[in-house]
Parts: C-alpha cells; sequence; structure tokens
C-alpha cells in the first residue's frame, strides 16, 4: 500500500527469531493483575495520585502540540473500494485472556462461527484505551502488551502490514503518557502492526463518506485546545455534508451518565455539537473500553433513519466487568446531545452469566492470600487490644452455645468503653469500611453518601461479629490457654495462631461475602467486586466492514480463554510463535452482524 503522506516509514523487512526458550511457561508465565495486592493497591494509589497532582501541571499533550505537527490521515485509505478495521480495549494483562484475543486478531483468515465466511486480519488496528495493567511501566508494557503481541504476528510484509492506532487510558495517563508514546507515537512496529500516530489523538479519512476518530480525554475528562483546533481543522477542509464518524473514546460516558455522571458525557456531547455537527457530520457509531464487557445501545428515534449506535467493547485481556446492572434504556437529552437509546440484550458476559460470576467472591481469602494476610494482621492486633481490656476471662464464662449469643455484645460494649484504644480501633474498623462502600461505578461523583455509611457499618459489624465469635471459641476452648499478662510463648502463639487463621480465612469470607451480597442485591462495588475475581472468559473485539453499502459490525467473543500453550514447530516467516495445546481459540458472534447507517 503506498504511503501518501510523506512520512518516513520504519522497515520491518527481517522477522525477528522466535525465543529460544523450550519452556512455554517462561515465555508466557504473566498472571492476571491481582488488584487486591497490598503492595499492587499501594504501587498504582501512589502513581495515580502523582497523576492527579502533576499531570496538570504537565500536560504531555501540550508539549506535543507544541512540539511537531499532528498528523491527518485522509489520502491512504479514502478512495479504497472497501476496509477492514479490528478494535479491541482494555488489553495487556495476563498472558491467557491477551495472548487469545491477540492470537485471534493476528490471523490473516478468521474463521468465526455464525459467519459464512472467514473474515481477514484487519486494514487498521484501534487498541481503545489502557494498552497495559496494572500501570504504566516499561516492563508492564514489554510483558503485557509487547511479548503477546509480538508472539501473535512477529512481523508483516511491509507493502501490505496493518497500521496500529490507539488512543490512552487512565492507565496509560498513570506515567504522563511517556511509555504510550514511546510505544505508539514514533511509526514504528509493534510486532507485524505498524504504528502511525505522533500525537495520543487522530483522524482517519476512510472511504465511502466514512471516518474513523479517536480522541483523548482522559486528563480530567478535558479535551486541549490543540486537540480541539486538530479536529475542527481536519472537519472543515476535508469532511463533506453527510459524512459519518466512527469514535473511539476511553470511557462509556452513556453509562456513567446513567448512574447519575453527566460531566463526561457532557464533554463528548460538546465535541459532537461544536466539531462534528458544524462540519455536516454524523456521529454514526461511539465505541468504547474502561469497562471490561460487551454493550450495545441503539438510538430508538433518529433523524432520516440514521440511529446512533453506542458499544462499550473492553473485553481485550483485563478482567471481566459484570452487566446485570446494565440499564435497559439510557436517556442522554441532559447532556446536550438528546437521544433516548435501548440496550439490544446482547451482551457479554449475559446478565445470568454475570450473576452468577459473583459466586465465586465466596473463595476470596483462597484468590487473594495477601489481602487475607492483612486481614488476619488486623484482627490479630485488635484481639491483642481487647485481650488487654480482659474481655476474653468474661468471655471464658461464657458457654459458647447459640443461647448465649446475646450475651457478647454487652461484655464487648463494656471492654470497649473502658479503653480508649480498644474504642480507636472500633472506630478505625468503621471508618474503613465507609471509606470501601462504593456504591456506584468509581467514575460518579454522587455516591449517595448515606447508602455509603450503611454499606460501612454493616460490613464492619460483620467482621467484628467473626472477631468475637473466634474470642468467644477461644476463650471458652481448654486446647487454648488466654495468654496472661505478661504472657508465656506459648500460650501468646497459640492465641495469635488461632485468631490469625480465623481473620485469613473467616475473615476473607466475610469481605467477599460483602462483595458478592452488596453488588447482587445493592449494585454496590461494580468494579471491585469483578476485579476480585480476575475472570479470565468472556472476551471480545470488534471486527467492521466498510463498503459502499455502509459499516458492518462483526461483535466477536471468545468461547473460552485458552489456558494451556505451546511453541508453534516449526514456524515460519509471520506465522506466530505460540499456539494453543489443544487448538487455537474459537471466536463468535455475540449479537447477529448489525448495520451502522
Amino acid at each position: 500500500m503506498p504511503n501518501k503522506n510523506n512520512t518516513k516509514l520504519a522497515k520491518n523487512t527481517d522477522c525477528p527469531e522466535p525465543p529460544l526458550e523450550t519452556d512455554i511457561a517462561e515465555f508466557s508465565e504473566v498472571s492476571m493483575s491481582d488488584w487486591f495486592s497490598p503492595g499492587l493497591l499501594i504501587r498504582t494509589g501512589l502513581r495515580k495520585l502523582a497523576s492527579m497532582l502533576f499531570a496538570s501541571y504537565a500536560d504531555k499533550r501540550i508539549v506535543l502540540a507544541a512540539t511537531r505537527k499532528a498528523k491527518q490521515f485522509t489520502e491512504e485509505w479514502k478512495d479504497r473500494e472497501s476496509i477492514w478495521i479490528d478494535y479491541v480495549a482494555d488489553l495487556g494483562d495476563g498472558w491467557d485472556s491477551t495472548y487469545s484475543v491477540a492470537s485471534c486478531l493476528a490471523q490473516s483468515e478468521l474463521t468465526i462461527e455464525g459467519v459464512e465466511e472467514s473474515l481477514p486480519r484487519g486494514d487498521i488496528l484501534v487498541m481503545g484505551g489502557d494498552q497495559v495493567y496494572p500501570y504504566a511501566s516499561t516492563e508492564e508494557y514489554k510483558n503485557r502488551l509487547i511479548k503477546p503481541y509480538r508472539a501473535a504476528l512477529p512481523c508483516s510484509d511491509e507493502t501490505s502490514a496493518p497500521s496500529l492506532f490507539a488512543i490512552p487510558g487512565n492507565h496509560d495517563w498513570y506515567d504522563g503518557l511517556s511509555g504510550f508514546m514511546r510505544h505508539f507515537g514514533q511509526q514504528g512496529w509493534l510486532g507485524g502492526w505498524r504504528t502511525r500516530q505522533n500525537r495520543s489523538y487522530w483522524a482517519i479519512q476512510l472511504p465511502h463518506g466514512w471516518w474513523l476518530w479517536g480522541i483523548d480525554s482522559q486528563l480530567e475528562s478535558y479535551i486541549d485546545r490543540a486537540q480541539l483546533d486538530y479536529f475542527r481543522s481536519t472537519a472543515e477542509k476535508h469532511m463533506v455534508k453527510g459524512d459519518r464518524i466512527i469514535l473511539c473514546v476511553a470511557e462509556p460516558s452513556w453509562i456513567f451518565a446513567s448512574n447519575g455522571d453527566s460531566k463526561m458525557h457532557r464533554n463528548l456531547a460538546f465535541f459532537e455539537n461544536q466539531v462534528i455537527k458544524p462540519a455536516g457530520g454524523h456521529l454514526a457509531l461511539t465505541i468504547s473500553g474502561d469497562l471490561h464487557h460487551y454493550s450495545h445501545y441503539v438510538e430508538t428515534e433518529s433523524d432520516a433513519g440514521q440511529a446512533r449506535h453506542k458499544v462499550t467493547c473492553g473485553g481485550g485481556g483485563a478482567f471481566t466487568h459484570g452487566t446485570h446492572h446494565l440499564p435497559e434504556n439510557i436517556s442522554l437529552d441532559e447532556t446536550g446531545t438528546g437521544g433516548n437509546y435501548k440496550c439490544t440484550e446482547s451482551l457479554s458476559p449475559s446478565r445470568n452469566e454475570s450473576k452468577a460470576m459473583l459466586w465465586d467472591n465466596l473463595l476470596f481469602p483462597f484468590k487473594h492470600p495477601a489481602f487475607s494476610l492483612v486481614l488476619a494482621g488486623f484482627y490479630l492486633v485488635y484481639a491483642w487490644v481487647l485481650n488487654r481490656t480482659q474481655l476474653l476471662p468474661e468471655l471464658s464464662a461464657i458457654p459458647f452455645k447459640l443461647e448465649n449469643v446475646l450475651q457478647i455484645p454487652g461484655a464487648y460494649a463494656e471492654a470497649t468503653v473502658t479503653s480508649l484504644l480498644a474504642t480507636a480501633f472500633v472506630a478505625l474498623l468503621v471508618i474503613s469500611g465507609m471509606m470501601f462502600a462504593q456504591p456506584d461505578w468509581s467514575s460518579c461523583p454522587s455516591r449517595k453518601p448515606l447508602h455509603k455509611w450503611v454499606a460501612g457499618i454493616v460490613h464492619s459489624v460483620l467482621h467484628l461479629v467473626v472477631l468475637l465469635g473466634s474470642l468467644w471459641f477461644v476463650a471458652t476452648e481448654s486446647w487454648i490457654t488466654i495468654p496472661p499478662d505478661p504472657p508465656y510463648w506459648g500460650s501468646a502463639l497459640m492465641f495469635s495462631l488461632s485468631i490469625a487463621l480465623a481473620g485469613a480465612v473467616l475473615g476473607g469470607v466475610v469481605f467477599g461475602a460483602y462483595l458478592l451480597f452488596s453488588n447482587l442485591l445493592f449494585g454496590f462495588h461494580r468494579t471491585e467486586a469483578f476485579s476480585a475475581l480476575a475472570n479470565k472468559d468472556h472476551k471480545s473485539y470488534l471486527k467492521i466492514f466498510i463498503n459502499k453499502d455502509g459499516a458492518s459490525v462483526y461483535s466477536t467473543g471468545l468461547k473460552k480463554t485458552v489456558r494451556d500453550w505451546k511453541w508453534n514447530s516449526p514456524v515460519t516467516d509471520g506465522e506466530s510463535w505460540v499456539v494453543g495445546a489443544d487448538g487455537n481459540p474459537e471466536c463468535q458472534l455475540i449479537e447477529e452482524v448489525w448495520k451502522v447507517e
């Protein structure tokens, strides 16, 4: 394909050699991010804090706008008869899920169940945000993105290589876009895909009056002036009335708006009303990741029969988000764009699958042993504090029987009010529960404070019940001696091990049960309840075909993520280095092929 943008492109004529390792596990051992790992929570929190504090003063988009002219892609593809576009988002996590999707995107001809003919690899691959987890760093990009995508498609013929465009998500922003621009803004290669952009946003003219735009709004949901000027200039110079736009954004603001956060969608509405409509364009399809599931909303009443579509497709590799709390209908009249939308109910995972997944939270202490040890530590320290109040001798006098349960709260309250330290601990427990409680999506500002307080108190009381029950059991069992003052090593060790075990296992189950039932019954923790599961399945991506008849969308899902891999041997130039031990991932349609007019 000739280059008409006068851009000097890197060459990829020599295929890299496959790794020499004989053990496939040494190559594919990257696991899913453990979002409840204490170390990861601390590191991610610090990076997010630094991003929030300093990003406003070091917006890399402003620096790039001052040092290089933004590229416009208005010639290369516009005269073609047809074009294929692949879209994937929220990738770069565990090897199994990321590579399963990457291997599908890399195939020159892809068989999809429900489609009669095999489909070609996309001429353009769009990565729609959050290209790496848990945060942007050189090492994470290498292990979680570059390695799987290079193994899936090591190289391509230079004259027909697919092009790659990306927009950043919030995780790409954690290092101020340094890693993102290093990998996507240098006009180099990512495996066999050729990167083309020199900014974090871009505009591509497609055949038959279609456009593909990607905007960067991640810095406080803010679209900078240089970016607005870029798209206005593109629209004024190259768009004609009636052109249709496929817009790639980092967050599904239409879903968040339905939960009370209309700020982000107002920014998208401003972009549509101030940039697209004045040029006579029609925003036909908006695609986002950020939520790791597939959902599709269609405008119910549209002008001239041109219904707008809004799709969330964040199934590129990260943990799976649930869908059972998605609204069936969305009204965006208050955001400036107008329009009522209805969900097609072709969801991945389905609403029933989403609910069923939640029950795995009861295995929380076994899925997240490090976090459970933190719970064990809190239980243990609190138990020693209560032991100093002489609560345990009082509990030892109450037989461990169900009919005596009502005596425990009074004994605990009496012991707590006599100790400032014990009072401080119960306050810490309740405050921590209230701070953790999350009624809505984490992006929503109206988090219903009263609901947070009630949820926090209930969660705290559940842990307190487990702790007091454990202390009561310990105090009444003759084989566990209550530590005297000063304690003997034997009794202190036995006491500590008993309480720590209760905290790790029972406290972990309580934590998981809270996530399960608070989400299932009241819609709380829509991210935390699913990030705790680290589910590898229900992955998804889009294939879009554009010709003179319009745009056809193939919403593609993986039946199951492959877990067992082997080297592809012998391998020829351009073939994947790694394949499934029992076959490659199988793809199927999530919903019937649908058209965008």
